[in-house]
């Protein structure tokens, strides 16, 4: 009421005390409004920061190794340099790679069979020293196999005319089967070895097989077989 009442004196300065507060409150409000915008400023240029390190110096986007492509069962990782041939295998005998062949050729995928020497490591080889002659220890084999032994002689190398009686993964099955043969009579040892094994591979055409969903079912067709590359000389 005692303002709507009070009437400001032009001719003497009465609006002098108006004019006062009106600055004073633009003065307030500029203030106000200064700090805010330095506040909102403020997370913005953080999340600039953060986001910079994300990118590499050549300014391509860094990627997380679990975003990249995983191998699948059906095949290795394909190597990233070396001249290298796609395979597929390994087959125990020839005829069961041939068989293969034709599969993966109806398939779309042809290839051509090879043998390739495999030594597995770390196998107890059961065997009897080596004869002064190889009729000596062509004897003594019949004698094994007539007895139902699986034999045989070895024919070269520093075992020349040794005996095999076997090899074993197992140290204690290599250990059982050295004590039955000299309970017969038979002077067996053992000791750890390699053995070659041949094994038969396709060597595939295409060059980059592994994008060909027919050899994905190929081989989920065939869990014993694999994809690999090897040397292609």
């Amino acid at each position: 009421m005692a303002l709507s009442a009070w009437q400001p004196d032009n001719n003497n300065g009465g609006g002098t005390p108006v004019r006062w507060i009106f600055y004073s409150l633009l003065v307030v409000n500029l203030v106000y409004l200064g700090v805010q915008l330095t506040k909102s400023l403020a997370p913005g240029e953080a999340a600039v920061s953060l986001r910079v390190p994300a990118q590499s110096a050549g300014g391509d986007p860094l990627v997380l190794l679990s975003e990249r492509s995983q191998p699948t069962r059906e095949g290795a990782r394909r190597p990233e340099s070396g001249s290298l041939c796609a395979v597929v295998g390994p087959w125990e005998s020839r005829d069961a790679a041939h068989a293969g062949a034709v599969q993966l050729k109806a398939a779309g995928l042809p290839g051509r069979v090879r043998a390739l020497t495999i030594q597995k490591d770390r196998l107890n080889w059961v065997y009897l020293p080596p004869y002064a002659d190889r009729e000596r220890a062509l004897r003594v084999l019949h004698e094994l196999q007539d007895h139902g032994v699986d034999s045989f002689v070895v024919k070269d190398g520093e075992d020349a005319n040794a005996i095999s009686l076997g090899y074993f993964s197992s140290a204690e099955s290599a250990e059982g089967l050295r004590v039955k043969m000299r309970n017969a009579g038979y002077p067996a040892f053992v000791r750890e070895t390699s053995r070659a094994v041949t094994e038969y591979w396709v060597y595939l055409a295409d060059p980059k097989p592994e994008e060909k969903p027919e050899l994905n079912i190929f081989l989920q067709a065939n869990q014993s077989l694999k994809l690999d590359w090897v040397a292609c000389s």
